[in-house]
């Protein structure tokens, strides 16, 4: 008999079976170098433990964390609110904080192996945890989905045992069998997909674990949104009016923060908890009550977590951007008092100020900017959503529909002086085909740190961009095709005079070859799509892409080696920084053709 009552999670109408006899091939190329780089702990693992199914292990730890080595260095926010810290690849936690179950000490006990070689090696977390499966497994017969379940569900850091409990297992559990029959994921990691029936195995908690694209009402403000609240000792009546958005990341997984909003001990909450996977929305606290997030800005904001480490750029996917700008859409339909373009964008100004990396007291209830994250508000001491949050990106999803001007012909003009408040504006410029567009600015005067013009690549504002100006004039500026599209956005108050600028549809001219010193870490180089950056180091290496202009492209960490995909990049020069982290020495030009 298992050590766990499993019924009281998952119905007893399960009967998908993990087939022990598949023969899985060997693990193919991973296309996320990050996780490429521990294939072998995996591998090790399974040859020690060869009844555990191939994909399981990576199932887990995706889920975890997305199939990272943690360590203190992945956490940037301390403090008795903050989750219990997870490690190692498994995921592991050492203080529950009197909440989570301090998995890591079960973990060693069961496998044999010593907490410290558990957290000091990637080899070793996964091993210990294999070794720690197959001896709870030994206590089941290991015919059912069920029975695997039910392992992973006692080696969880999750608490169990109350109602409360259900939904955080259930959504952790299904986000393992989702992972195992994900064909990408299969493909990725060197296991043959599986073909779980997730509808029996999730019986009646299954419409809920699969709400996106589902109206779950119930008690919830947002009609997409899981009602799932958190206990009356986590929030607080408000007091006052509804005037702004906190964006926050978990530092954690989402089954983990929804779990953590539950215990009464952790003294805060959200309004709302975003999955990264596929965007799926839990809301916590309702609108009108105050959530507990953001010490001296909770009276006046909505909270929205997102599962996210800060700087595993992986957990930031384009579903889980999509989901919560349609959630804060949705708050702009209801409050006046948060308009969509009071969303922070400024996120490095032209002195080289980086907004979105630290603290950064943008102002309290009457700021200006409605739709920020934790670190930008007074009184805090989290510094998420961070640098790896594109707040450019956002903030265009969020004002998706607003008019476009279009400009056709061989030349014209495109002036906007003495321009309003709360401006977006978007311009076209299309010339004919065989052609490419040059935009002359004759005059340009916008307000300093505050008002932004880009320039696109392309017919709309998601194709590559040229470039981003606020204190200095663009000059001219070229396309590569026949299409160039300009956007503008401008503050809530101070105004500016604005600028003068001419185009021509002008023939094109071949570009000349530039001869590069060659850089081994950095290849191939000129490239016309995915390039490889290689580091000489051990452990973790910091990288940052800058366009000439100044404009930060891409910022990520990685260890060993990264393959960046850059098709959709502007032809042009780039500078690539990467190094020690926080400290990147080696700077290296990239051509992209």
């Amino acid at each position: 008999m298992c050590i766990f009552v499993f019924k009281f999670y998952v119905m007893k109408r399960l009967f998908v079976l993990f087939s022990l006899s598949l023969i899985f091939p060997l693990c193919v190329l991973a296309q996320n170098v990050e996780s490429q780089n521990y294939e072998s702990a995996f591998d090790a693992a399974y040859e020690a433990c060869p009844t555990i199914p191939k994909g399981l292990l990576e199932a887990i730890s995706f889920t975890n964390t997305h199939c990272h080595h943690l360590t203190d260095a992945y956490y940037f926010n301390d403090g008795p609110d903050a989750m219990p810290r997870a490690y190692g690849l498994m995921g592991l936690v050492k203080d529950g904080k009197g909440c989570f179950r301090e998995n890591l000490q079960l973990v060693s006990e069961l496998s044999g192996v010593s907490e410290t070689e558990i957290l000091g090696s990637p080899d070793a977390n996964v091993l210990a945890y294999a070794k720690a499966f197959k001896c709870l497994a030994k206590k089941c017969k290991m015919a059912e989905t069920k029975d695997y379940l039910s392992v992973i569900q006692q080696l969880s850091e999750l608490p169990i045992g109350e109602e409360k409990d259900v939904y955080p297992m259930q959504s952790m559990l299904y986000s393992v069998c989702s992972f195992m029959n994900d064909e990408k994921h299969a493909e990725q990691y060197g296991f043959t997909k599986y073909d779980i029936d997730l509808k029996a195995v999730f019986a009646e908690h299954y419409d809920m674990l699969t709400a996106p694209g589902l109206i779950v009402q119930r008690e919830s403000d947002y009609p997409a949104a899981i009602w799932d609240p958190a206990p009356d000792c986590n929030y607080s009546e408000r007091t006052m009016d509804v005037s702004a958005v906190v964006i926050h990341y978990t530092e954690g997984s989402y089954a983990g923060c929804i779990s953590w909003f539950k215990n009464c001990d952790a003294q805060v909450s959200a309004h709302y908890v975003i999955r990264s996977s596929d965007g799926q929305v839990t809301q916590m606290v309702r609108e009108a009550d105050k959530a507990w997030h953001a010490r001296t800005a909770n009276g006046y904001t909505i909270g929205i977590e997102h599962e996210a480490y800060g700087n595993i750029w992986s957990f930031f996917t384009d579903a889980m951007y999509q989901s919560s700008a349609n959630l804060v859409r949705d708050i702009c339909s209801r409050y006046e008092s948060i308009d969509g373009h009071r969303t922070f964008y400024r996120d490095t100004l032209d002195n080289g100020t980086c907004l979105n990396q630290g603290l950064h007291d943008l102002g309290g209830e009457n700021a200006c900017v409605k739709i920020r994250g934790h670190q930008h508000y007074p009184d805090q001491s989290h510094t998420d959503p961070g640098p790896y949050w594109d707040w450019n990106y956002y903030y265009k999803l969020i004002n998706e529909g607003t008019p476009v001007t279009v400009l056709e012909g061989e030349e014209g003009r495109l002036d906007h002086q003495y321009y309003g408040d709360d401006e977006r504006k978007i311009w076209v410029i299309r010339g004919p085909e065989g052609k490419i567009i040059s935009l002359d600015f004759k005059s340009f005067d916008l307000e300093k740190d505050f008002d932004f013009l880009w320039v696109y690549d392309g017919d709309d504002v998601y194709a590559p961009k040229i470039g981003r100006w606020n204190t200095q004039s663009p000059g001219t500026v070229h396309s590569s095709g026949n299409v160039m599209c300009v956007e503008f956005r401008s503050d809530c108050a101070t105004h500016a005079l604005g600028w003068q600028a001419e185009w021509k549809a002008i023939k094109t001219k071949p570009i000349e070859p530039e001869v590069l010193e060659i850089e081994p870490g950095v290849f191939p180089n000129p490239t016309t799509g995915k390039f490889t950056v290689k580091s000489d180091r051990e452990g973790l290496t910091d990288l940052t892409v800058f366009d000439v202009y100044g404009n930060m492209i891409i910022s990520l960490r990685f260890q060993n080696s990264v393959e960046i995909e850059a098709s959709n990049w502007a032809s042009g020069v780039y500078m690539i920084h990467y190094g020690e982290p926080n400290r990147p020495d080696k700077v290296v030009k990239l051509v992209k053709w």
